[in-house]
């Protein structure tokens, strides 16, 4: 069962005109925060509200793609359930690019069209 989940929303390396896939490549990097347990539940609500994708996986990670228009706004007062500062164990081993809190990119979502299929990628911190 997972702890909490490592979240990254990201512009496709095309021009983002359709759905991503599983697996697709990613570009610039919009946001990525740490949640605790029910860090997903917004992506959830928006697919079942059919705004968003939910492309699969185990956790490792977990994948989904939407419009832009259904997830900048979502991003811009502070991601969903953000840590402000993220948490870790005593064994983790920590690289050098590992942020330690919440980033966003107003500009790269500024460049955002709301037309814009992005992808969210959902990595299981347990």
């Amino acid at each position: 069962m997972p702890l909490g989940w490592n979240i990254s929303v990201c512009r496709q390396q095309n021009d983002g005109a359709t759905p991503a896939s599983f697996g697709g490549a990613h570009g610039t990097r919009l946001a990525v925060w740490q949640t605790g347990l029910g860090g997903l539940d917004w992506l959830e609500d928006l697919v079942k509200q059919h705004k968003a994708i939910d492309l699969g996986g185990n956790g490792y990670p977990m994948e989904y793609t939407a419009l832009a228009t259904h997830i900048i706004p979502r991003l811009r007062g502070g991601p969903p359930e953000a840590k402000a500062v993220w948490t870790f164990d005593e064994g983790d081993i920590i690289l050098p690019g590992w942020l330690g809190k919440a980033t966003i990119d107003t500009g790269a979502m500024d460049a955002c069209p709301p037309d814009e299929w992005l992808l969210i990628q959902a990595w299981d911190e347990s």
